[in-house]
């Protein structure tokens, strides 16, 4: 506890601890107050301020805490971030190929019903063709081999799996390579 004599009053700062308990101080005195009212004279006026002294006493408790909790989520939010970001990637290497996943809802925007182009349905101008597969909740997966600045650099074009389930990549992964080195 600090205390800063001022020249209208005393500034107090309080731990969160000492906090609490000055107010459950307050609080047993004011439910004793009444019995012991004939022990202590007190004037009126100072028995009508013990209340709005708890108040405040309580409000400033409930800041304290509010702040507390929000430094808190500050600190953990870019742990956060990265877990919800991990729960919607997927990174593996299969048969020295580059596989990633993203998980989410992917339009098909390819005028071939053979050949697929999928797109996310939330980028802005993302408009599915008449008729075309829109696929909710779904790994969409790019396929990639060497150095994006050698001449050895391979893409193959991807594609969605059928349901969120983390094991449908690989196989299908499988399969787009497989395709392609014929």
């Amino acid at each position: 506890m600090k205390t800063h004599p001022m020249v209208s009053g005393l500034r107090v700062t309080l731990t969160t601890t000492e906090l609490q308990a000055l107010i459950k101080l307050a609080q047993f005195a004011v439910n004793q107050l009444p019995a012991a009212r004939h022990y202590y004279i007190l004037p009126q006026r100072q028995v009508d301020l013990v209340a709005d002294v708890l108040k405040s006493l309580e409000l400033g408790l409930a800041s304290v805490q509010f702040k507390q909790a929000e430094a808190k989520a500050r600190r953990e939010a870019p742990k956060r971030e990265a877990e919800r970001r991990a729960a919607r990637e997927h990174h593996d290497l299969i048969d020295g190929y580059t596989v990633c996943g993203t998980l989410g809802d992917w339009a098909d925007l390819s005028d071939d019903p053979d050949q697929r182009r999928w797109a996310d349905m939330f980028m802005p101008g993302t408009e599915p063709r008449e008729q075309g597969e829109i696929r909710h909740n779904v790994w969409r997966i790019f396929i990639s081999k060497g150095k994006a600045a050698s001449d050895d650099f391979t893409v193959f074009p991807g594609d969605c799996t059928e349901t969120a389930d983390r094991r449908e990549i690989e196989g299908l992964a499988r399969r787009i390579i497989a395709k392609h080195q014929k």
